[in-house]
C-alpha cells in the first residue's frame, strides 16, 4: 500500500477485518463480469488535491508572450492529477488482491485553493487458477467487459490523454469575429481546435502503444476553451478510454458478441 494516504490504508484494513465487499457496479454490470469468471472484491478509489497552474495570465505586452508554453503548465497539472489518482486506485486494488478494476469514473472538483482529482471503480478478481499477469484497469462497465472478453479481447489500461495550446487574437481574427463579419470561418480558431484535438488523439495512440496493446476504445472526447490573456485564446482537448489487447488463440475473434438462436424449426 505504498503511497496511499493513511485514511485509505485504514479503510482497506477495516474492509479486510469485516469481510464485507462493496461494489459500485449496477446489477447488469455485476451479472456481466460474473459471466466471464470475475467477481467484485471491493470498491476502490484514488484521490489527490493539488494546487493548479492558473489559466489566467497577468497582463503582458503581446510581444512578450511565449505562445508555445502558455497552456502547458495547466495541462501538466491535469496530467499529474489524473495520474496520481489512478495510481492510488491501482494501489488499493493490489492491496485487495484484485486482478483488475472496472467501471472507473474520473472527476474533478473545485476546492477553492485547489482541485480534487478523483478516480473510483470496482476491483475484481478472476475465479480461476489462470490469473492476469498484471492489474488491468478500464472505464468500461462490467457488461461491456464481458462482451469484450467473449469477443477475444481483454482490457489493459485506462488512458487519459490531453493536449492544449493557445493562439493570438490578431487583426484578422478580430475582423472575422466582428459584428459585421457575418457567417465566416475564424481561421485561427479552426487551426487551434484542429491542433489540440489531433494532439490529444496522437497522445492517446502513443499511450495505447506504450501499454503494448492492440487497440483502444475511446469512451469520451471533450473540448474546452478559455482566454488566458487579453489577446489570447487557449483550448484543451481530451481523449479518454481503454487500451485493449487481443487474446483469442483459435483464429480470429468472433465478429459478434451476442449469440442469436433462430426460432424456425430445423430444416425450414
Amino acid at each position: 500500500m505504498h503511497g496511499l494516504p493513511p485514511a485509505a490504508v485504514e479503510r482497506l484494513a477495516r474492509a479486510a477485518r469485516s469481510g464485507v465487499r462493496t461494489s459500485l457496479l449496477s446489477a447488469p454490470s455485476a451479472a456481466g463480469i460474473k459471466s466471464v469468471g470475475l467477481e467484485p472484491v471491493g470498491e476502490v478509489m484514488g484521490c489527490v488535491v493539488q494546487s493548479m497552474a492558473p489559466r489566467q495570465l497577468t497582463y503582458l505586452p503581446a510581444y512578450s508572450y511565449n505562445i508555445a508554453g502558455i497552456a502547458q503548465p495547466f495541462l501538466d497539472a491535469l496530467n499529474t492529477g489524473y495520474a496520481t489518482a489512478l495510481g492510488r486506485l491501482r494501489e488499493e486494488a493490489k492491496a485487495l488482491g484484485a486482478d483488475g478494476v472496472v467501471d472507473i469514473r474520473l472527476s474533478t472538483s473545485d476546492m477553492g485553493s485547489g482541485e480534487e482529482f478523483l478516480a473510483m471503480g470496482t476491483a475484481v478478481r478472476a475465479q480461476s487458477s489462470r490469473r492476469p499477469r498484471s492489474l488491468f484497469t478500464t472505464d468500461l462497465s462490467g457488461g461491456d467487459v464481458a462482451k469484450l472478453m467473449q469477443s477475444g479481447w481483454v482490457p489493459v489500461h485506462v488512458e487519459w490523454a490531453g493536449d492544449a495550446h493557445a493562439v493570438y487574437i490578431g487583426a484578422n481574427t478580430q475582423l472575422q469575429t466582428s459584428f459585421y463579419a457575418g457567417n465566416t470561418e475564424v481561421d485561427s480558431y479552426t487551426a487551434l481546435i484542429n491542433r489540440v484535438r489531433a494532439g490529444a488523439r496522437r497522445r492517446f495512440h502513443d499511450m495505447v502503444r506504450s501499454a503494448h496493446a492492440d487497440g483502444g476504445i475511446v469512451s469520451d472526447m471533450a473540448l474546452s476553451t478559455w482566454k488566458p490573456g487579453e489577446q489570447l485564446v487557449a483550448a484543451l482537448a481530451v481523449v479518454y478510454g481503454t487500451a485493449i489487447a487481443q487474446f483469442h488463440a483459435d483464429g480470429p475473434a468472433p465478429a459478434r458478441t451476442l449469440t442469436v438462436m433462430p426460432l424456425r424449426r430445423q430444416g425450414e
